[in-house]
Order: C-alpha cells, then sequence, then structure tokens
C-alpha cells in the first residue's frame, strides 16, 4: 500500500546527487552516501537496508543532516546487483521508502517494496578506449558483397564434393530461400549468395565512408549452414567466403583504414556436421557421434543414450550442445596456447562477440576474456545479452557477467525495443527518458560507454520494417512475413522515423552499431528475411549516416563525453552530451564541446524549451557547475545549419515535424 499524502515530502531520487553520491554505479570498496528528503521532519528514525541474492542483507542507521536523512556506507567487496530500501519510523509507526512497482522514484510504503537498484562493479574494470570510440558497422557475410574471383563457386563445390546439398544463387537480387526444405518439413539455410572476404575488402572505402571503426562479422568459420552457427571447423574459414590468407588481408586492409575486425564466437554448442561431432560421416575425424568414446570429442557433449539422444542447443538436433566444462574442450577453444580464442586473434581480428553469453557459464565467460586480454589487451569480449544485463537470471543464478570479470560489453537489446516503442507511439519521451536515465544509472561505467546499441541485427526485424509497420513480426509466421510487402507509404514513414532513431542511437553512450543495408533503406522481416543480399531501398539514408558517423568523429564529447536526457514535450527527446575541462569522462584528453540532439517525433511542428540545468537528467553536479560556466548562449545545428538560443541553461527549441537537430553549443 502506498501511502500517497506524504510522499511529496519525503523522497528519494537516485539520479539527483543529494541523495545518491557517487551518481550511479559505483566499484567495489567504495563509499557511497545515499540520502532521502523530509521536509516537514516528519521521520523520527530511519534504517537503510541493503539486499542481495543469497540471502544478503547490511542495515546502517541513518542520521538527520539539513532536511535530508543520510549515512555514507562501503558497498561490498564482491561485486553484485543489489537492492536498497529506507525504513522509517513516524509518530505513525513504520513506514518504507521504496521504488514501488521497479520505478525510479521512491514512494512510501507500508510495507517494503522492491527497492532501489545499486550496482557494484569490481575495482578496477576497464574496457577498451578504442572501442568505446568507435561506430560499428554489422555484416552477415554471405550477403554483404561479392568478388570476381571464383572463390564463392569454389566454396560451394567444395561443400558439394562433401555430401552437402547446398544452393548457390545466381542472381544476387534473387530473393532468400525461406521454405521447408528438409526430411522433416523445416527450413535449413543451405542457400548461398557468395559474398566473401575479398568482397568485404573491397568496400572498405565504402564501410570507411560511414565513419566506421570497427566491422562486427557474423560467424565466418567453415560450417553448413549460411549462417555459420553450427560450426563445422573452427579453426578454419568457410571456403565460400576465402582462404585464410584472405581473411588476414581483410584485416590487414581494413587496419590501414583505421577499422578493426571483430569475430563471433558460437562456442555454446556445434554443428552435427562437424569435425567434433561428425554425425554425417564427411570429416575423416573420430567424431563424438561417429566413433562414440573413442573419440576424442565424445567428453564435450552429453549423450543420453548414444548415439541419438544427446542434449542439443533449443532441442535443434543439428545444434549438438557442449559441456563447457569439458577440460579438452576449454584447452581447444579458450585456454590452449593455439586454441580457437587465441589463434584468430593472431590471425588479425581485434575481438569476439560471443554467441548466446547467457548460455555460458560466468566461469567460462571469464576465462574467455582472461585469454583474449593475454593474447591483445585492447581486444573487445561482447555477449550477446538480450535484457538488462545487471539484472539478467538464468539457469538459476543471477549472472555477473556485467560486473567486470567477464565481458567487457554486451549487445543493448533493451535501448532498440525503447526506441522503437517511442517512434512507433507505443510510450512516449518521458518513459524513453527514464530508460536512457536508468542504464546511465544502473551499468558500470566502462560498459556503459561500449554498451553495442543496435537498432537491427540478424535476430530480429530491420529497424526500417519496424518503424514503417509497426507490426509484431514474432507473431507473424515465415509465411505470412514471405509475403508481406512493406507498402510505399509504409516505406516513407519508416524512413522518416529512421532517421530520428539513427540520430539517438549516435548522440547516447555507447557503440552505435548499422546492421549493413539500413543505411541504404533495406526492409526485412525476422530471419531469413532480415539477411538479403546488401542493396538500395527506395529512400536510403546513407548520406544521414555519413553526416552523423562525421559528427561521431569529429566531436569527443558523442564519444566520451557526459550525458543528460531530457522530455521536454511528450513528442519531443533531447539528449546533451558534453566535455569541458579537456577531459572525458574517464579523465582522458578529450576535446572540449557542448551538443545536444534534439528529435521530434510527431506530424507537427513543435516549440518547446530544454533545461539543460536540470539535476536529475545525468550529470554530476561537477558537471553541471562546469556547464553553467561556459554561459551558453546559442548553438547551430551540424547537420541542418539551423540556429538555437540559449539563455540561462534554456534553450528555445522550434523543431519541424519528424525531425532531428544536433545543435553543437556555444
Amino acid at each position: 500500500m502506498i501511502i500517497s499524502e506524504l510522499t511529496p515530502f519525503i523522497t528519494h531520487d537516485p539520479a539527483r546527487e543529494r541523495f545518491h553520491r557517487p551518481l550511479g554505479a559505483v566499484e567495489t570498496r567504495a563509499p557511497l552516501r545515499l540520502a532521502f528528503s523530509d521536509a516537514r521532519s516528519d521521520v523520527r528514525s530511519a534504517e537503510l537496508v541493503i539486499e542481495g541474492d543469497g540471502g544478503f542483507e547490511q542495515r546502517w542507521e541513518m542520521s538527520p543532516e539539513g532536511g535530508d536523512w543520510c549515512c555514507t556506507v562501503t558497498v561490498p567487496e564482491e561485486p553484485a546487483a543489489l537492492w536498497y530500501n529506507f525504513r522509517l519510523t513516524l509518530e505513525s509507526g513504520e513506514l518504507w521508502l521504496s521504488a514501488a512497482y521497479g520505478g525510479r522514484f521512491g514512494q512510501l510504503m507500508s510495507t517494503k517494496g522492491e527497492g532501489f537498484r545499486l550496482t557494484v562493479y569490481e575495482r578496477g574494470f576497464r574496457t577498451p578506449e578504442w572501442f568505446r570510440r568507435s561506430v560499428m558497422y554489422q555484416i552477415f557475410p554471405d550477403r554483404f558483397a561479392r568478388d570476381a574471383s571464383g572463390t564463392a563457386r569454389r566454396g560451394v563445390e567444395r561443400h558439394r564434393a562433401m555430401g552437402r546439398d547446398v544452393k548457390y544463387h545466381e542472381d544476387w537480387s534473387e530473393s532468400v530461400d525461406w521454405q521447408p526444405n528438409s526430411a522433416d518439413g523445416f527450413y535449413f539455410p543451405l542457400d548461398f549468395f557468395g559474398g566473401t572476404f575479398k568482397g568485404i575488402e573491397e568496400k572498405l572505402g565504402y564501410i570507411a565512408s560511414l565513419g566506421v571503426g570497427v566491422i562486427y562479422l557474423n560467424p565466418i568459420v567453415e560450417a553448413r549452414s549460411n549462417h555459420r552457427y553450427d560450426a563445422g571447423d573452427y579453426m578454419q574459414p568457410d571456403q565460400i567466403l576465402g582462404s585464410l590468407e584472405d581473411f588476414e588481408r581483410l584485416c590487414a586492409a581494413a587496419k590501414e583504414r583505421g577499422i578493426r575486425i571483430m569475430l563471433d564466437g558460437v562456442f555454446s554448442h556445434t554443428g552435427a556436421d562437424s569435425v567434433y561431432f561428425n554425425r554425417d560421416g564427411r570429416y575423416p575425424s573420430q567424431g563424438a557421434y561417429n566413433a562414440g568414446p573413442a573419440s576424442p570429442y565424445y567428453s564435450w557433449y552429453d549423450f543420453r543414450k548414444w548415439p541419438d539422444e544427446y542434449r542439443c542447443w533449443w532441442n535443434f538436433p543439428d545444434l549438438p550442445e557442449v559441456n563447457e566444462l569439458d577440460p579438452g574442450w576449454e584447452k581447444l577453444v579458450i585456454t590452449g596456447e593455439d586454441s580457437v580464442v587465441k589463434t584468430w586473434l593472431r590471425r588479425g581480428a581485434e575481438g569476439w562477440r560471443l554467441d548466446v553469453a547467457d548460455e555460458l557459464p560466468d566461469g567460462t565467460l571469464a576465462k574467455i576474456r582472461a585469454a583474449v586480454k593475454a593474447e591483445k589487451p585492447e581486444a573487445v569480449v561482447l555477449g550477446e545479452v538480450w535484457e538488462d544485463a545487471v539484472t539478467k537470471f538464468s539457469y538459476g543464478a543471477r549472472r555477473k557477467y556485467a560486473l567486470g570479470g567477464a565481458l567487457d560489453t554486451v549487445m543493448n537489446y533493451p535501448f532498440r525495443s525503447a526506441v522503437l516503442d517511442f517512434l512507433c507511439f507505443r510510450t512516449n519521451s518521458w518513459a524513453l527518458k527514464g530508460f536512457l536515465i536508468s542504464q546511465r544509472l544502473h551499468y558500470p561505467q566502462p560498459m556503459y560507454f561500449a554498451l553495442m546499441n543496435l537498432l537491427s541485427s540478424h535476430d530480429v526485424e530491420r529497424a526500417r520494417t519496424a518503424l514503417a509497420t509497426r507490426l509484431d513480426a514474432r507473431s507473424m509466421t515465415r509465411e505470412q512475413q514471405a509475403r508481406f510487402i512493406v507498402s510505399d507509404s509504409q516505406d516513407a514513414r519508416g524512413a522518416a522515423m529512421q532517421k530520428l532513431a539513427a540520430a539517438l542511437q549516435f548522440a547516447v553512450p555507447g557503440v552505435p552499431c548499422v546492421y549493413y543495408g539500413d543505411e541504404t533503406g533495406m526492409n526485412g522481416m525476422l530471419d531469413p528475411f532480415n539477411r538479403a543480399p546488401f542493396t538500395e531501398g527506395a529512400r536510403p539514408l546513407t548520406d544521414w549516416y555519413r553526416a552523423l558517423g562525421a559528427a561521431h568523429a569529429r566531436y569527443d564529447a558523442l564519444k566520451c563525453g557526459s550525458a543528460a536526457f531530457f522530455a521536454p514535450h511528450p513528442d519531443v527527446l533531447c539528449v546533451l552530451r558534453c566535455v569541458t575541462g579537456g577531459r572525458d569522462c574517464f579523465g582522458s584528453e578529450a576535446g572540449d564541446g557542448v551538443l545536444l540532439c534534439a528529435v521530434n517525433r510527431s506530424g507537427a511542428e513543435i516549440e518547446t524549451v530544454c533545461d539543460l540545468w536540470l539535476d536529475n537528467a545525468g550529470l554530476t553536479g561537477a558537471e553541471l557547475k562546469a556547464l553553467a560556466e561556459l554561459n551558453l548562449t546559442r548553438g547551430e545545428c551540424v547537420l541542418s545549419g539551423e540556429g538555437v538560443e540559449v539563455e540561462n541553461g534554456l534553450v528555445k527549441l522550434r523543431l519541424p515535424a519528424e525531425s532531428a537537430r544536433l545543435y553543437i553549443l556555444h
């Protein structure tokens, strides 16, 4: 039960430094001051209660101080996702100040509520600076670019010689296959368009023109399918893509342009048609399926009854799961001198995206990160996580991979959902602002600035389609998706909203990731329709993405500056980024600058005012003070040239319908 009559007088807002110092997540063993207001002096005594998993609980008495109740504590030595409440004694009895219904703001309740979140992460946790300052481009290798050398055709013939019934699309513009094509009546992705390493290399100039600093490649190792998440041989590139030498040349050519290559590590399972399992006998190896206990790989897998009953990923027999605690698997994939993880880094890769990171034990993830850093200290380890990475609970335990010991960062699918919900009018700017501030407060800073902020990927419908149709693609059958045609008017709406989504993507902290073809206006429902060959749609936004990439490259504030978020109107969202005093959020040298991104989703012009000096929008007290001392008076949009006036921290905005502006403020 919420006690509403006292709520205006007894409050706690963790986004205000007055109540939570320092703001946001804190390192282990760090001091933390927590407080709440008591405007009418109703409280007789107060106690801070911090709780966590496994029965963890700590309590501290609080003291009155200038209209507030406060206490300073030292946070635990172990990284953890924690929650805290305030237990209050009033003349009328005991009440609890909690985050009602999971919200950020405090509510007085007769019983203890859910609690305010507190993230404690490993002291000394750091992430690669180059990655935090990058723009990412994701490529599904089979569908990005062919070359004229005949590499792909030779690779297709090699697969056929092994007995694989693969299809090669002669025409790049053909539709992807999606119909059932297997004996059990399911679709299996055996059609190839012939994208290659050389094809990517030949397009590096184009990719560089988008301001890209890192290319994330979906799996490249030899496999039966076009998506290659069913690894056949971890150590060999798929011959359709090219040779090992082709891959090494791609890495070298990319590096000359200031671009690094990140690979996709699929380690929770292998393909059934692989060196390791060898169900179909296509390899000369003694696989676990065909050789049983005599196979060096037998202990990798969990057979309930050899050979046909085994644990597999999401019950797909083509994807047998591995036992990550098996010493042989661990040595070959992670810890061995010539392990998979280390070998590909030596071949030129600069990082790993770990497929289904949720399904790898935290200890295994930590070993992967340790192996990566030992081989190449500035390489990045990014995990596929679809939910809030700090509070994620899976396989019976709270995961700790976001707290400094296992992953550098994660795919930010929640960001995608929040932005699309706003631009599809399912929520308003207040909800989006609340989400953005929540991530700023709850993610460890080194991870927060390295979040992979995506709008599309190979696992979700393309942003253009989601914004154009406003449909739930997961509620549609594959046949319905195949037959669905985005109308011209829908595409026009999608293009307009995608411009706004991209502007937000490049404005918020983290690494903006462009899925190949999003910039050219490609549409596509779920797999396999989101994996069509790279082409240009009816309304390309390539120049828009180039302009955003150029701004990201030019202004340090967009890469590593402090951030604040505002919702001055239900249809308007603003993001402030700033560097003052020549230092970024990590203390590194950076160019001063203040930029404001403003987005108006509505179909009408909106005039509103954005108050940059709000003390609960994301900036610390010191950052607000430095901002105020700049005496900003004007700004110009780096995308359109339009001007804006600033007075006493108030930005007077006049935003055209369905528009995005990026102002540099002076």
